[in-house]
């Protein structure tokens, strides 16, 4: 993470940052403006742009990880602003980097934990795109001219083949892991 030393707690019912975690990081390498990340769990993301400087919102539904995102902020000397939301609702103003690890997982009823924050936090519903969905959806209003949106996809669910209408996207970093492909997706006006 180019020099940014990062001390992160965790909690039992938050996702731990993983390999789509620092795969997102690497590709926020030329972040900037005021940011924004959706689903921020640990926080370890919206800590790493506060660190290069960014003005950074961090969001989540999880109250746990509000807390430890606070904590973990805390804990690195990092200024964010930590506030419960769901995606875009209730989120105020246009950012210049949007960063969200949505979860990807394509899932059924089957397929949960019964720990309902770790399910929330990967679950992502039939298909597994239903949050990028929703994601892609609010951008629109939410980025700026100049903006840049990341968000991570699997090759287990794929990516909507069409951003919505006046974006375009393009893969900034992917990793291949033993049963699956990671990308970070960057959007941005046309």
């Amino acid at each position: 993470m180019e020099g940014i030393e990062l001390s992160i707690s965790g909690h039992p019912e938050v996702y731990e940052p993983s390999n789509d975690t620092f795969l997102l990081l690497r590709a926020l390498g030329n972040a900037r403006g005021r940011a924004l990340e959706i689903g921020t769990g640990s926080g370890i993301v919206a800590i790493y742009l506060a660190k290069k400087g960014l003005d950074v919102l961090a969001t989540d539904l999880n109250p746990h990880a509000l807390r430890l995102a606070r904590h973990n902020a805390r804990q690195n000397g990092a200024a964010i602003e930590v506030v419960r939301a769901d995606m875009f609702e209730g989120i105020g103003g246009s950012f210049d980097t949007i960063a969200f690890n949505p979860p990807y997982l394509p899932t059924g009823p089957e397929d949960t934990t019964g720990d309902r924050w770790l399910d929330a936090s990967v679950n992502g519903q039939s298909d597994g795109q239903h949050f990028i969905r929703r994601f892609l959806s609010g951008l629109r209003e939410n980025l700026t001219s100049r903006g840049r949106a990341y968000v991570v996809s699997s090759s287990l669910s794929g990516f909507p083949k069409r951003p919505p209408p006046g974006l375009a996207g393009r893969v900034m970093a992917a990793e291949k892991l033993e049963f699956e492909m990671l990308r970070v997706h960057q959007i941005r006006w046309q």
